[in-house]
């Protein structure tokens, strides 16, 4: 057959399928449009961050962490826990990708949502930490995310969504305790940006706690490569980030052609040419069992992974949640009280946990 016929066809049909992609897009769009972020807080931020972005959510959430390691009062107490020395920084980064993925899967008033979060308060217990330091934290945690998308993603979070993740995280951080949280997103950005300001500087503990997260994160690169890929890290990070984890600073030709690559993957090809993820090809890793065993049988419940391929070395056979972390085995804290947007309801409840 003649190219002049073969060539207008291919155009149709590349036309079509784009076409197609795009109206499954805004139909997507319609439907986390049709939800309320208050209310439904929880099945917007599952749907943002499992199924929407599945894989710049987990990366903004792994760089919120990243960037917690350049404020040293924070990197100080991390290193001072020996939990980042090659024989303890795969346990670590599992059990925080564990409680964050709980989180996230579970309401933080539900039993097992609850059972998730004391774990963490009970571990955090156990050091000092101010509370301007955890506000920084659950701020990394809001914002990220949503920057992440916003930088190399094929669209921008909708505010249904930047609503919903801020409801969502900041009802996580009224039941660990943290105070004077801001009310708005605008409010919070603000504080994290005046916070590194004001805090983000050069500290040998930075440098320590960051490089032993990177090498585990790169362990999946293969050994020939893992030099080229650490490059490509630095050109991911922000100048202040990189002056205060002590990195050297890339020229901005290769910064641009990283980061413009990584946008072109992610974002425009994805945009153009991928239609959305199905619903039911979800992300989501933490199995959801109904929770009709009561308080104590749930608190010491095995809970296995979903999917084959994540396979924790620390938990091979599943975990329980009183067994997170590098604290006595059994015990969990306590939920702090406070007013939170109840996700069962459209308007903001007076739900409190004693």
């Amino acid at each position: 057959m003649s190219v002049l016929y073969v060539f207008p066809v291919v155009v149709v049909m590349v036309g079509m399928w784009v076409g197609m992609c795009h109206h499954l897009r805004r139909k997507r769009l319609q439907l986390i449009s049709s939800l309320d972020p208050v209310r439904d807080a929880l099945a917007v931020c599952r749907m943002t961050y499992f199924v929407e972005f599945p894989f710049l959510s987990k990366k903004g959430l792994e760089f919120a962490l990243f960037k917690t390691f350049a404020i040293p009062t924070i990197s100080k107490v991390l290193a001072a826990t020996r939990q980042f020395s090659p024989a303890n920084v795969i346990k670590r980064y599992d059990d925080t990708h564990i409680i964050v993925e709980e989180l996230l899967s579970s309401h933080v008033d539900s039993l097992r949502g609850s059972h998730a979060l004391r774990r963490l308060n009970f571990i955090h217990s156990h050091y000092n930490i101010s509370n301007d330091d955890f506000l920084y934290t659950l701020s990394t945690f809001i914002l990220e995310p949503k920057r992440f998308a916003a930088r190399f993603g094929y669209r921008n979070w909708t505010e249904n969504e930047t609503t919903a993740n801020f409801v969502m995280w900041r009802s996580i951080g009224i039941r660990m305790g943290i105070k004077d949280i801001p009310e708005t997103v605008e409010e919070m950005e603000r504080f994290s940006l005046q916070y590194e300001a004001d805090n983000m500087v050069y500290a040998h503990s930075n440098r320590t706690v960051a490089d032993a997260t990177l090498d585990l994160l790169l362990s999946i690169v293969p050994a020939c490569l893992r030099p080229t890929a650490r490059v490509f890290v630095y050109c991911v990070l922000e100048e202040r980030l990189v002056h205060a984890m002590g990195y050297p600073r890339q020229p901005y030709f290769l910064i641009s052609m990283v980061t413009g690559t990584l946008h072109l993957c992610l974002g425009t090809f994805v945009e153009w040419f991928l239609p959305p993820r199905p619903l039911t090809w979800s992300t989501e890793r933490i199995s959801m069992e109904v929770e009709d065993q009561g308080e104590e049988k749930e608190r010491k419940k095995v809970h296995k992974l979903r999917y084959s391929e994540y396979k924790p070395e620390s938990y091979p056979d599943g975990y329980r949640m009183d067994g997170l972390g590098y604290a006595p085995i059994g015990q969990l804290g306590t939920a702090f009280s406070g007013d939170i947007p109840c996700p069962f309801f459209s308007s903001f409840s007076n739900k409190k946990v004693a």
